[in-house]
């Protein structure tokens, strides 16, 4: 029974355990295969021994005796014909390596979930190895075939006002298939490279970068614009209302508390909150139309079927085409070339809200250390999390 144990712990069909020994703090178990007589690689004639020596692989990890290897010889061969000299090798072990595929890819599988540098430390292994071995075992873990029917694209900054990147996502899943360096047009088109052949739906925001990108790279897709983005545009002109009102002060919770009031669905709030903002609004027309507008947009959101939606969005275009406030004129002269975007916004059930705890993946990822340098490495580390999140 314990040598059926070794034989399930090493995994290595066709190999003969001589025995196990123990140098300073390392396991070493000593295989060897039955009696052969490799081929020449040449003219498959047969070969005579030279020399033979034994090498040592690193193959596997155990809780508590830590990392294991195994011992296995390699013969030096001459063929009897062409006279041709190689050296014998096995299955899934590199002879210039010093661990095995096997435990190569186990080590990638660890580094998933974690940082390199904690899988290092805890197999005691130079941290270049450990990242050597990951992001070239680590590409296998993904799935080769990628056909999303929606995705989400959206951008994100390495460091703020200096590097952006642009992220794809899928819609329904949240699993992140391509990331690339920049935000603008040529940047998004090479980050839905990968989708363009199966998506049927795209969701970004209004940047007018994302509308060329999506039409170039997809173009039989539905382009949705993110109703969050949207909805931003009126928030933010809202927020401008209150610092001119000086409502809230300065206090950091009392300026939460009137940006709640103000960008709040009034459904949600108490009778008292509704009469405040109704004082706030007395006080200010700038105030009374921003807020206006954005109730009357979420009215036209709930629009059921293409027709009320189209119906509805006319009229508050109409309405508020020629406003005279100049912040709600300017966001209607946006969305009045976005009228199809907006009504499939309305129609779909897609939005980029997801993308936002993909974010916070990046950024928690960025902390350990991949960033803008290497984008490729980057991108397949995001994919990797995200992956072993939805699993």
């Amino acid at each position: 029974m314990y040598s059926q144990f070794i034989k399930e712990l090493i995994d290595l069909p066709d190999v003969l355990i001589e025995k196990e020994r123990k140098e300073g703090e390392r396991w070493i178990f000593e295989l060897s295969l039955p009696e052969q007589c490799p081929l020449c690689p040449v003219c498959l004639q047969r070969t005579t021994k030279m020399t033979r020596k034994k090498k040592q692989w690193m193959h596997g990890y155990a809780q508590r005796i830590g990392v294991f290897w195994i011992e296995l010889p390699v013969e030096r061969r001459r063929c009897c014909t062409c006279g041709m000299t190689f050296s014998t090798s096995y299955l899934g072990i590199s002879p210039r390596s010093v661990a095995t595929d096997a435990f190569q890819q186990w080590v990638a599988q660890s580094c998933i979930g974690t940082s390199i540098q904690a899988v290092a430390r805890m197999l005691k292994l130079p941290y270049t190895t450990v990242e050597r071995w990951f992001y070239t075992h680590a590409p296998s873990f993904l799935s080769n075939t990628i056909q999303p029917k929606a995705v989400c694209v959206d951008e994100f900054a390495f460091r703020k006002g200096h590097d952006y990147g642009v992220a794809v996502m899928d819609a329904e899943t949240g699993e992140v298939y391509s990331i690339e360096a920049g935000k603008n047009e040529a940047a998004i088109r090479s980050a839905l490279a990968c989708v363009s052949s199966s998506v049927q739906c795209v969701v970004s925001d209004l940047a007018p970068a994302m509308k060329k990108a999506i039409q170039g790279a997809c173009p039989e897709a539905v382009h949705v614009v993110d109703y969050f983005h949207v909805i931003q545009l009126f928030t933010e002109a809202l927020n401008r209302c209150r610092k001119y009102l000086a409502k809230g002060g300065k206090k950091h919770r009392n300026v939460r508390y009137v940006c709640c009031l103000l960008s709040q669905c009034p459904e949600k709030l108490t009778e008292e909150e509704r009469q405040t903002v109704r004082e706030w609004c007395k006080e200010s027309d700038y105030l009374q139309v921003v807020y206006q507008s954005l109730q009357h947009f979420r009215y036209v959101s709930k629009s059921q079927g293409e027709r009320q939606a189209k119906r509805r969005l006319e009229a508050w275009i109409h309405r508020y085409l020629f406003c005279t406030c100049s912040v709600v004129r300017a966001i209607a002269k946006a969305l009045v070339k976005r009228t199809e975007e907006i009504i499939s916004c309305i129609l779909l059930p897609y939005s980029n809200g997801k993308m936002e705890g993909t974010n916070n993946k990046i950024k928690l990822i960025k902390r350990r250390g991949y960033g803008y340098r290497n984008i490729q490495r980057f991108a397949l580390r995001v994919r990797l999390e995200t992956a072993a999140t939805l699993q």
